[in-house]
C-alpha cells in the first residue's frame, strides 16, 4: 500500500472509533438522566444524521477541486 492510503485508512479508523466512543458516552448520559429510551434513541438519530450531512459536505467540498 502507498503511504496516503495507509495515512488515510488509518485517520478513518481513528475517527470510526471516535464516533462509536461519542455514541456510547452520549448514550450512557442520557441513560443515567433518565431519559426515556425512545428520546436516546431519537437523539442518537440526529447524532448520526448530523455526521453523514457533514461528511457528505466535506465530500462536496473536496470534489470540487
Amino acid at each position: 500500500m502507498k503511504a496516503e492510503k495507509v495515512g488515510a485508512l488509518a485517520t478513518s479508523v481513528i475517527a470510526f472509533v471516535t464516533i462509536i466512543g461519542l455514541m456510547v458516552g452520549f448514550y450512557y448520559n442520557l441513560k443515567s438522566s433518565n431519559v426515556k429510551f425512545l428520546y436516546i434513541l431519537i437523539f442518537e438519530f440526529l447524532f448520526i444524521l448530523a455526521i453523514w450531512l457533514f461528511i457528505s459536505w466535506m465530500r462536496g467540498e473536496t470534489n470540487e477541486e
